[in-house]
């Protein structure tokens, strides 16, 4: 753990806070959205839906819609296709990627992954039907344009049985309009982290999650979410966005293969009467589930068959002792959170 909090911090240290890069409240769920090495740790074959509609009743307000399907090749690789929809007013992006996760068994219990994407964006800027206050305004009056970038990220998730640890890079090349800016330029780069622990088990489970974002020369943003989660099926969410904003929620284990949350953010600072409530909806579907992230007192698998990556002594002992006691095809499945 001291050495994936070490990594965390050292990707953090120097940089302040961005509010660019999309972030959910409900991310706990579907840390693949954001982070290429967190995918297909819930379930073998696994697809996440969040919609995000911001500032409710205002004209070309942010929307964003993410779809992750991830599929577990083995214990060591997963493979994901992540796709992005973000309109915000006269501009429109479309982003598809494909992604890589490698994973290192530290032990029967706890996993550090490592995460690539690649592919393509396309940014739209249309401005037919733009309101202007000036009649005939020449500034819109451009037909708008249409481009294809390439895009990549990059990310590195820690997984234990009360405790997890992402951090990634959403964007690894730039792409501007004017292409001043466009290309591999670290020092734009956005940082997204996050964590959180799972406290308790059986009828209460305490969940918080810290979520943050970085970048040169951007104010603080970061969410702080506490699920509470009762009876192993249904949780209450409350939390705080630094954008002086009240966050709540719900969500349910509504079946072994399917689960449902919403959530919406509250403004509370000097613009809460023009800005109003953001909304988002999560839906989550698993063949199977083999972690719910409700019924805690089950322990996560180390998914199926053995491991390629097997560093520990102690670990490849405890390998074969599980081994001879369920018999050579090595069918069973060690728990894990």
């Amino acid at each position: 753990m001291k050495i994936i909090i070490t990594l965390i911090l050292f990707f953090l240290v120097g940089f302040s806070f961005s509010q660019n890069t999309t972030r959910f409240s409900q991310l706990n769920f579907a840390q693949g959205v954001n982070n290429p090495a967190a995918i297909a740790f819930d379930g073998e074959l696994m697809v996440d839906l969040i919609g995000r509609n911001q500032w409710l009743g205002v004209d070309g307000a942010p929307t964003t819609i993410a779809l992750n399907g991830q599929y577990e090749i083995n214990q060591d690789m997963a493979v994901g296709l992540n796709v992005f929809h973000d309109r915000i007013g006269a501009e429109m992006t479309n982003s598809f990627a494909a992604q890589f996760a490698y994973r290192l068994k530290l032990d029967y219990t706890r996993i550090f992954s490592m995460g690539v994407s690649l592919g393509l964006d396309n940014s739209v800027l249309n401005f037919s039907g733009t309101q202007t206050t000036q009649l005939d305004d020449p500034t819109y009056a451009r037909a708008g344009y249409s481009r294809v970038f390439l895009n990549g990220s990059l990310g590195f998730f820690y997984n234990a049985p009360n405790f997890y640890a992402g951090i990634s890079i959403p964007k690894l090349f730039q792409n501007t309009r004017d292409g001043a800016e466009r290309g591999f330029r670290p020092p734009r780069w956005h940082y997204y982290g996050s964590l959180g622990f799972y406290l308790g088990e059986g009828k209460y489970t305490f969940n918080p999650h810290l979520q943050i974002k970085a970048a040169m020369n951007a104010p603080v943003a970061a969410d702080l979410i506490l699920r509470n989660t009762f009876v192993g099926r249904f949780s209450i969410i409350v939390g705080y966005r630094t954008e002086k904003s009240l966050i709540a929620g719900v969500d349910f284990l509504v079946s072994e293969n399917l689960r449902l949350g919403y959530s919406f953010n509250y403004d509370i600072g000097p613009l809460s009467k023009v800005k109003g409530a953001s909304n988002e909806l999560y839906i989550g579907l698993a063949f199977p589930y083999n972690s719910d992230r409700y019924n805690f007192s089950k322990r996560r698998y180390l998914h199926k068959g053995r491991s390629k990556s097997d560093y520990s002594k102690n670990s490849r002992r405890k390998h074969k002792n599980r081994g001879r006691k369920y018999g050579r095809d090595n069918k069973y499945r060690a728990p894990i959170r």
